[in-house]
C-alpha cells in the first residue's frame, strides 16, 4: 500500500501530461498530401511501389494495355478497336459532357493515327511498344532510366 501511494501521484501526472499527446499530435499533424493526376498514373505502373517507374515498368503496363484493346486477340488493334471506349462514352454521357466526351474522342483518333507508323488502318503490338519505349525516352530527360511523378508533370507542362 505504501508503495501504491508513492506511485499514484507521479503515474498521473504523467498521465495528465501525457495524455493528451495523441490528440494533440493528430492535430498537428499534416495531413497526407492529395495525390494529384501524376502520382495516380505512377501508381498505376509502378507495381513494386518504389517511387518510379522504369521501361521496363512501362512496357509491362503498355502490353496490358494493348491486350485489353485487341478484342479479338488477332494481335493487332484496329482503329474501332482502339476507339471503342471512348465512343461508347460518348454514346452514354450525360449531354452537358458531351463535348468533353467528344474531345476525347478526337484525341484518341488522332493517338491511333500517330501510333499507327505504316498508315495501314491496324497497330501490331511492336509498333504500341515502340512509340511507349519513345513516349519513355522523351519524359526521361535526365536520361537516368528512371521516371518519377514529378518528370510526368514537367513533361505535362511541356506540351
Amino acid at each position: 500500500m505504501h508503495l501504491a501511494r508513492r506511485l499514484l501521484p507521479p503515474l498521473m501526472l504523467a498521465s495528465f501530461l501525457l495524455g493528451p499527446l495523441p490528440a494533440l499530435a493528430q492535430m498537428q499533424a499534416p495531413s497526407a498530401p492529395r495525390r494529384d493526376w501524376a502520382d495516380r498514373y505512377l501508381a498505376r505502373l509502378d507495381a513494386d511501389k518504389k517511387g518510379f517507374i522504369t521501361i521496363d515498368d512501362a512496357e509491362r503496363f503498355a502490353s496490358g494495355q494493348f491486350d485489353r484493346l485487341d478484342a479479338n486477340r488477332d494481335g493487332i488493334v484496329d482503329r474501332d478497336e482502339f476507339i471503342a471506349a471512348a465512343k461508347l462514352s460518348l454514346d452514354r454521357v450525360k449531354p452537358e459532357r458531351k463535348p468533353a466526351a467528344q474531345r476525347a474522342l478526337d484525341r484518341r483518333e488522332t493517338l491511333f493515327r500517330t501510333l499507327d507508323q505504316h498508315g495501314d488502318g491496324k497497330i501490331t503490338k511492336e509498333e504500341f511498344l515502340a512509340a511507349t519505349r519513345t513516349h519513355f525516352a522523351e519524359i526521361d530527360t535526365a536520361k537516368t532510366g528512371r521516371i518519377t511523378a514529378a518528370d510526368l508533370r514537367t513533361a505535362h507542362h511541356g506540351l
